[in-house]
């Protein structure tokens, strides 16, 4: 599953040479991404969110994303070409993944791949933050990975030439006191990646890097 495949290699390579020249890309943090295997978490705004965030990610391993099966994945076409970029089906049921989500989550993850998860579960507007499921919780204290929080701004307001600020905030290690609850270990997880998120989306940028 960590296979870089030749389309996700040249999808990125494309993304990386067109958005910086129609869009005011700015990007900090690089220097936070952890080593593989994480958890790549952000805040969504739109459904093109995961274009812009391909630029901060690590070339290798192949990073993957989820989508519903019952909508993205409602076309033969779109069947056989979205797992070839890093997308995988997922039923969620009330907010929780599948059974085959899940285990397709935990299967990268074991192989040293990244994961990239939207923990709002919807599109959110602005700089406000949904409040966050606990399944990147579990995740990462089940598969003993850091989450690398990324804050997007200016997606919800693209137009030809905007400024879209990506800011990587240090990344978080899942290492609750041993003796608390599993409860208690998911809510610090899930609670410490609000925060993170909330304040990329705050920060002013004072030394940004062209992407």
């Amino acid at each position: 599953m960590v296979h870089l495949d030749a389309l996700y290699r040249v999808a990125l390579a494309l993304i990386h040479w067109l958005l910086p020249r129609l869009f005011r890309v700015r990007l900090e943090g690089l220097e936070n991404l952890p080593r593989p295997p994480f958890i790549l978490a952000s805040n969504h705004q739109r459904w093109y969110d995961p274009a812009f965030l391909a630029l901060a990610l690590p070339r290798r391993p192949m990073v993957y994303s989820m989508a519903r099966r019952e909508t993205v994945f409602n076309r033969a076409w779109k069947r056989r070409l979205l797992p070839l970029i890093g997308v995988f089906p997922i039923s969620p049921h009330r907010g929780e993944l599948d059974e085959a989500g899940l285990r397709t989550v935990y299967q990268i993850l074991e192989r040293g791949g990244v994961v990239l998860i939207f923990p709002e579960g919807r599109y959110s507007r602005g700089r406000a933050l949904r409040p966050l499921k606990v399944g990147i919780g579990h995740f990462a204290l089940q598969a003993g990975v850091p989450i690398s929080p990324v804050s997007v701004r200016g997606t919800d307001v693209l137009r030809p030439f905007s400024r879209v600020d990506i800011s990587i905030g240090p990344p978080i290690r899942p290492d609750p006191p041993a003796w608390w609850s599993l409860g208690q270990k998911v809510a610090q997880v899930v609670d410490n990646v609000q925060r993170a998120l909330a304040a990329g989306l705050q920060r002013r940028r004072r030394r940004p890097s062209e992407a």
